[in-house]
């Protein structure tokens, strides 16, 4: 009888060894899931602010250093949508959203989307070349990849 006993009580040691186990997995489980969905749940709203951003920068760019140094009210005007354009980039970088610079890297098709190729011998094939759009990386997930021209095998 005592033998009985010793083994029922090790079948429910184990059983109960087993089932504290599968609650630890179930809770660790249920907690990353709830980080992840904490840190992608800005991802479709990031994702809306991309073009906010692009529309930005072409405007800083489309206005030449010549052409404010004659005109105060475009000077001034300048200033504000750079002070915007920052301003939306530290937001970003607080939220881990970080745009791609790929220029000279290697193409990976993860971060890059190769919209052409280009022969020059001078540059190692498979390179970026060119940055058509930029991409950007949200928490180390690629939210849009960097639209890029690729150095071609010649």
């Amino acid at each position: 009888s005592s033998g009985i006993n010793a083994e029922y009580g090790g079948d429910m040691k184990d059983r109960y060894l087993r089932a504290l186990a599968d609650g630890e997995n179930v809770r660790n489980r249920a907690k990353k899931e709830l980080e992840d969905s904490k840190v992608f749940s800005i991802q479709s709203f990031a994702k809306d602010l991309l073009p906010v951003s692009d529309v930005l920068e072409k405007a800083l760019e489309s206005v030449g250093e010549e052409d404010r140094q004659g005109n105060a009210t475009l000077a001034n005007l300048h200033e504000g949508v750079s002070l915007t354009y920052s301003q939306l980039h530290q937001v970003f970088k607080r939220h881990n959203l970080v745009k791609i610079e790929p220029m000279g890297e290697v193409f990976d098709p993860i971060y890059h989307e190769a919209m052409f190729q280009i022969p020059d011998p001078s540059k190692t094939p498979g390179t970026v070349c060119n940055v058509v759009q930029s991409g950007y990386i949200l928490q180390s997930r690629s939210i849009r990849p960097a639209k890029v021209g690729v150095v071609k095998e010649t």
